[in-house]
């Protein structure tokens, strides 16, 4: 009967793996974090703006207006809007009976959603600072910019996390802008120089 061999790994074959394993980490690591965030950022925008187009759709079917407002109890069976919140906390799109941007009486709530990722709810932006967030929508589709006294419906919206408006390829930012135009149409802008350009109210992240 032959003698059995038990195959090994020398020290500087062991050396040499951990090395090629240490850079594959050094670069993999960071990429995937990467990744992470521009996933969570793409979906916190497309979140808000798929709320946005049903609101519209909703006040065209309706023929009533339709409001998104910002609410820290959009879960709740009975959801309120905050005017101290933000998006970033949660929102509630209604059926807004009496025009007042706030449910209650015979509003309809159409669909409510949570909190963003704390990551992106720290540093975003909407609106104008201290006013309440809401987005208005009348029956015929169009922004309405002044259903609150004194307060007018949210035009610009910044979705913002710490990278800032850092270029992550091709000229695409990091954050995103929203806008909802006079017609109702809500748009999202990832490119750099449009976030930072003139047109932004709100600035840039």
């Amino acid at each position: 009967m032959g003698k059995m061999h038990a195959e090994g790994v020398t020290l500087v074959e062991l050396m040499i793996t951990l090395a090629v394993l240490a850079v594959v980490l050094t670069i993999g690591i960071p990429a995937f974090g990467e990744f992470l965030q521009n996933n969570r950022m793409s979906a916190a925008a497309n979140d808000v703006l798929s709320s946005l187009h049903l609101a519209r759709s909703e006040a065209l079917k309706r023929q009533v207006a339709v409001v998104v407002c910002a609410s820290t109890n959009a879960d709740a069976a009975d959801p309120t809007c905050d005017g101290a919140a933000g998006f970033d906390q949660g929102w509630v799109v209604f059926a807004d009976a009496n025009d007042d941007a706030q449910v209650n009486g015979g509003d309809v709530v159409i669909a409510a959603s949570g909190p963003l990722h704390p990551s992106i709810g720290a540093n975003s932006t909407w609106g104008t600072a201290g006013a309440p967030v809401y987005v208005a929508f009348g029956a015929n589709g169009a922004r309405q910019d002044q259903v609150l006294a004194a307060t007018p419906s949210v035009t610009d919206m910044e979705f913002c996390d710490d990278r800032g408006d850092r270029e992550i390829s091709g000229g695409v930012a990091a954050g995103r802008w929203l806008r909802i135009s006079v017609t109702g149409h809500p748009r999202i802008f990832a490119e750099r120089a449009l976030i930072q350009g003139a047109d932004n109210p709100l600035g840039g992240c």
